[in-house]
């Protein structure tokens, strides 16, 4: 008689502790997408507790009575979900430093010593930097990392977390991705170069120093272009520093549209010729709003911060400002205004980077095969 093995197969549990939106950020997206993902919710049995306090961007990192009773409610959901759910693995999206961080650190002992297997994934950066200063806090991040595999969303930025990571656990890197672009009407007017900034207004961001390089191009060619300054106010201070500078304008080829989302969002971006992101936030990492531009067709301009400059190949898809200022971004600026050639090839460049590497589905594949490893 032939006797034929038959293995039962049951998918993995996983408990997903994230950061959903609102507020609207890079982690919380990535994680609405993990979370609406049919990919990943069919390779494993999951369940999601929303980890984030904050409702407001500009809430973000600031501690308040309501926070705090907010935080405690979401460990006793966090813990009753995984006694009653006893997954096979917990991911948990850690914030790097800051009030943050305890709140998630504390999470992550408490799970473990519960038995919890955990994995994090990183979507800040900062944490080398803090415990080079403080043999305490670097101490304190050894503990939180003991025992956990660790996702990054790029090699580059490994470094952060190698002083305080368990060696012995695994450290891989899953870059981050963005939905294609959807089709939309776009109405160009094919005699005006259009530069388009989309982030929130914060300072770090750099919206002014795009607003200030506008100022400092040759006036022959002030009546060929225009910015689009695209994004929510967080910072009213700098919002008006920012309409200040609009108001300055003469020739008004400067036009500050406030945020947009969905389909307008896309609409903006496909109807502009460059994306142009001056960042100088120090704790930057792995910008959504690139890999939308990307998706796009067009050439991005950026910085060195964080992954960028392994997203953006310089002089390939775009371009990476050697410093952040007016003057030298202005430069770079006048150069795709003046080399039509060298836009398009960029703007190609960049959807095929896009599509080859920035896709929900190459993100998903990546993701559960790492899952899958970790679980081991």
């Amino acid at each position: 008689m032939k006797i034929i093995k038959v293995e039962l197969c049951f998918n993995m549990s996983v408990l997903f502790c994230v950061q959903l939106p609102p507020p609207i950020h890079g982690a919380s997206v990535v994680n609405k997408t993990i979370s609406d993902s049919s990919v990943i919710n069919a390779a494993f049995d999951t369940r999601y507790v929303n980890i984030s306090p904050a409702s407001e961007i500009a809430d973000l990192g600031k501690v308040s009575f309501k926070k705090v009773l907010a935080t405690a409610k979401i460990y006793q959901l966090a813990i009753q979900t995984y006694l009653t759910f006893k997954p096979r693995l917990v991911y948990l999206t850690l914030s790097p430093h800051g009030a943050a961080f305890y709140k998630d650190g504390l999470l992550a002992i408490l799970l473990k010593m519960l038995g919890a297997k955990l994995v994090f994934h990183m979507h800040g950066k900062g944490i080398a930097t803090v415990a080079k200063k403080s043999r305490f806090k670097k101490a304190l991040y050894r503990v939180v990392f003991k025992g956990v595999d660790v996702i990054h969303l790029s090699e580059s930025l490994f470094y952060d977390v190698e002083p305080v990571r368990d060696q012995v656990r695994s450290l891989v890197a899953v870059p981050n991705s963005v939905q294609a672009p959807p089709e939309v009407a776009v109405e160009k007017d094919e005699n005006i170069f259009t530069f388009v900034y989309l982030s929130n207004l914060v300072r770090t961001k750099g919206a002014d120093v795009l607003v200030r390089a506008a100022a400092l191009m040759p006036k022959h060619l002030q009546d060929k272009f225009q910015v689009k300054i695209v994004g929510k106010e967080s910072d009213k201070e700098y919002t008006d520093e920012i309409q200040k500078l609009l108001d300055e304008n003469e020739l008004n080829n400067v036009h500050f549209i406030g945020p947009k989302y969905g389909d307008e969002k896309y609409l903006e971006l496909c109807s502009a010729d460059v994306f142009v992101l001056p960042t100088r936030f120090k704790n930057e990492c792995f910008p959504l709003t690139i890999l939308e531009a990307m998706s796009c067709g067009i050439a991005v301009i950026s910085t060195q911060e964080g992954a960028i400059p392994t997203i953006v190949e310089n002089g390939m898809t775009g371009d990476i400002l050697d410093e952040c200022t007016p003057e030298v971004l202005a430069e770079v600026m006048i150069k795709y205004i003046e080399n039509p050639d060298y836009l398009k090839a960029c703007g190609k460049a960049g959807r095929e980077k896009f599509s080859a590497h920035y896709t929900p589905q190459v993100f998903e594949e990546k993701l559960t095969l790492a899952l899958k490893t970790f679980a081991k």
